[in-house]
């Protein structure tokens, strides 16, 4: 992922929780962009820009920041959003230089056919759905695809199994998906057989 997408920002020196709730009531977002070399630097995003932004671009998309000295790029290091309204609340950015790795997180993508399992009656259960990995700018990619076609039932999807050029930075055993076996219905004469089981045994104590 070679591409830079330009995000508006400016410094701000004014911190703390009062004067957060004042850029975010002017429709601007706190941030703070770390690395560089130098100590981090508050700044303050148009929040719509953002979420725009966001809209169109994968979350680990390299930013182009216009700022006092020149441009400089940056990923999204972390972003906390309202519980509820999933509205941004604050943003940090990391620095990002060409021949400097970064350690960020990449979503997993699924693709190909519905695994067997699911076909069969079973459940995907997605036990974490990206990874860490650590790379160069230019190849952290956007997505890591991954093909669960052939997971059946009571099978489990590693990080071993991955597919990517790039170092995950996880142990190869760690789960990421399974497919959990259908629930089994009960036959009707099993269902009645199961109704009666009570009543045999409630019949039983009554005649000792």
């Amino acid at each position: 992922m070679s591409a830079t997408v330009p995000l508006p920002c400016e410094p701000r020196t004014a911190t703390g929780k009062s004067a957060a709730r004042r850029l975010r009531r002017e429709g601007r977002l706190p941030a703070v962009l770390y690395g560089g070399g130098g100590p981090a630097t508050p700044l303050a995003v148009p929040v719509r820009e953002l979420v725009n932004l966001l809209k169109h671009h994968p979350r680990n998309v390299r930013l182009e920041l216009e700022l006092e000295g020149g441009r400089r790029q940056a990923v999204i290091k972390a972003l906390d959003v309202h519980p509820v309204t999933r509205r941004p609340l604050h943003v940090d950015l990391l620095e990002v230089a060409e021949d400097r790795p970064v350690t960020l997180e990449v979503p997993l993508r699924i693709v190909g056919q519905d695994p067997i399992g699911v076909r069969h009656g079973g459940i995907l259960q997605v036990v974490r759905d990206r990874v860490k990995v650590r790379c160069l700018p230019a190849e952290l990619p956007e997505a890591i695809e991954v093909d669960l076609a052939e997971l059946d039932s009571g099978q489990a999807f590693t990080v071993g199994e991955l597919t990517t050029p790039v170092a995950v930075l996880a142990p190869p055993e760690t789960v990421l998906f399974k497919i959990l076996a259908p629930r089994i219905s009960k036959t009707p004469a099993a269902a009645a057989a199961a109704a009666a089981a009570p009543a045999a045994t409630a019949e039983a104590g009554a005649e000792q």
